[in-house]
This record gives C-alpha cells, sequence and structure tokens, in this order.
C-alpha cells in the first residue's frame, strides 16, 4: 500500500477489511478490495480491485452485477469508516460508460454529505492502467448502530 493521506481513517478501513477477510466465502471478502488511499478531511476513500475470472462475463469484460457491488462495497465500507456507524444501502445507480476489460480498476468514492441519519456518495471505477473512467455511481446509505469490533459491512 503507498501512504495514504490520512493514517486514522485508514486504520478504521483496514479494520473491517480485516474483518471482511474472516468470511472468506462471502461477497466482501471475495472482491478483496485493497485500500489506496483515503482522507476524512477530503472526505474520498480509494480502493484497488484487481479483476480476477469469477468477476467476468461471458465477453471477458467485469460483469455488471460486480462493478455495481464494487461500488455498493467499496463507497460503503467508506461510510462505516468515516460514521463509525453500520450502514445500510438505501438506493444505488450506476452508470456504465465503458467496458471494463482491464485488469485493475480503483474505486473511488466521494462522500457528498455526512448527516446524523444519512450518507451520500458519488463513485468512480477508474482503469488503473490508462487513468480512462469506466462507469460511475450514486450512492446513499442510512446509519444503524454503532460500529463494533468484528461486524460485517
Amino acid at each position: 500500500m503507498t501512504e495514504v493521506k490520512d493514517k486514522e481513517l485508514a486504520k478504521e478501513i483496514e479494520e473491517i477489511l480485516e474483518d471482511n477477510r474472516q468470511m472468506p466465502e462471502r461477497v466482501n471478502a471475495r472482491l478483496n478490495l485493497q485500500l489506496a488511499d483515503c482522507s476524512r478531511e477530503e472526505g474520498f476513500t480509494e480502493f484497488a480491485f484487481d479483476v480476477e475470472e469469477w468477476c467476468l462475463n461471458p465477453y471477458n469484460g467485469v460483469h455488471g452485477g460486480i462493478i455495481c457491488t464494487l461500488f455498493d462495497t467499496g463507497l460503503g465500507i467508506g461510510a462505516v469508516a468515516i460514521t463509525q456507524k453500520m450502514v445500510s444501502t438505501t438506493d444505488i445507480s450506476v452508470s456504465y460508460l465503458r467496458p471494463m476489460n482491464g485488469r485493475r480498476y480503483i474505486i473511488r468514492a466521494e462522500y457528498t454529505q455526512v448527516g446524523r441519519r444519512m450518507v451520500r456518495s458519488t463513485g468512480k471505477a477508474i482503469d488503473a492502467e490508462t487513468g480512462v473512467v469506466c462507469a460511475t455511481s450514486m450512492a446513499s446509505f442510512v446509519l444503524t448502530e454503532s460500529r463494533k469490533k468484528g461486524l460485517q459491512v
């Protein structure tokens, strides 16, 4: 992992990722997201995603359902870390701009509104090699109970 902007937030995110790894058969662990960068002050998180065979559609691109899941999971993990509350997705939309035929992507989330009850965010799936934005997302999350160690996103 390269140097992140916000070490405190990075620690929170790494704890969530480690919790996910404790259940390897579940989707959050299967995605194997890796923290790339984050900043609570600037309101963003970035995760690296390495494409695996099981993620591909018949045309050798990342399946659209996996792309939506990447946004839901990546944006959601950041929302949990930033708020220290568990979250539940209330809505998510994805715009598929270009086929995701590359091998590595950066899933960037920007938190546009963090309130007492809701978090709103936007996301981009960026080809790590070319810098091309392949998909975008908007998602909202409702805050639930306080995060306790060991709970899943």
